[in-house]
């Protein structure tokens, strides 16, 4: 965040609001799969572990837009 003290510039609210989203959305999943532990997926859940954990990891990389930014 590149404003002064005290003070708030365009880029640190939107800064602010993407980690405020990227929070919420894991609260959400948080609260949606609280009750995963119950359903019972057989065989399947054994491939089925992975496969989530990869998509999910492969969302949040996505969604901080995994880029480098020049400092100066």
């Amino acid at each position: 965040m590149g404003s002064e003290k005290f003070k708030l510039d365009l880029s640190d609210v939107k800064g602010l609001g993407w980690n405020a989203l990227l929070v919420g959305g894991a609260a959400a999943v948080t609260y949606i799969l609280q009750n995963f532990g119950t359903i019972d997926l057989g065989a399947m859940g054994t491939l089925l572990v992975p496969i989530i954990a990869v998509a999910l990891d492969s969302v949040v990389k996505w969604l901080k837009n995994n880029t480098k930014k020049d400092e100066e």
